[in-house]
């Protein structure tokens, strides 16, 4: 059985496209994604002692969060917010780190909440959906 590599997460990053053009999403702390369930139905009937769960071609809505450094005057925060506040549709990407794996997607922004706290900057959150299925790039990339 082969040993899994560990890549690292430097390089990764939550991109936006502004002015027709991808653009990283800067003070990215973390990425958390969740391309969303895979729906399954029960295939079993009352002489049935396994419930056998069967695929149904459908996948559930999946999200996205991340942990930023805030910038509120900051051009691509403030696209941000404006995106948040009208419920546009973002289109964007996601980088896996080094790899050279890039995912599309489309997302609404459900929440951009913000914090401070005194002798630190502002820091905040980045919460969205999916508005279409989104999957694994399987092909090596290489």
């Amino acid at each position: 059985m082969a040993t899994p590599v560990a890549h690292k997460v430097k390089g990764s990053m939550l991109k936006a496209t502004i002015s027709a053009s991808l653009t990283e999403i800067p003070g990215l702390q973390n990425l958390e994604c969740d391309f969303g369930e895979n729906i399954t139905f029960e295939n079993s009937d009352i002489s049935s002692d396994y419930v056998a769960p069967v695929f149904s071609g459908v996948r559930g809505m999946g999200s996205f969060s991340a942990d930023i450094i805030n910038d509120p005057l900051g051009a691509v925060h403030q696209f941000l917010q404006d995106a948040y506040n009208d419920g546009d549709e973002v289109t964007g990407s996601i980088t896996l780190g080094a790899t050279a794996v890039v995912i599309l997607c489309k997302y609404y922004i459900t929440k951009l909440p913000l914090s401070g706290k005194k002798n630190e900057g502002f820091l905040g959150k980045i919460e969205g959906v999916f508005t279409e299925k989104v999957s694994w790039n399987t092909a090596d990339p290489s």
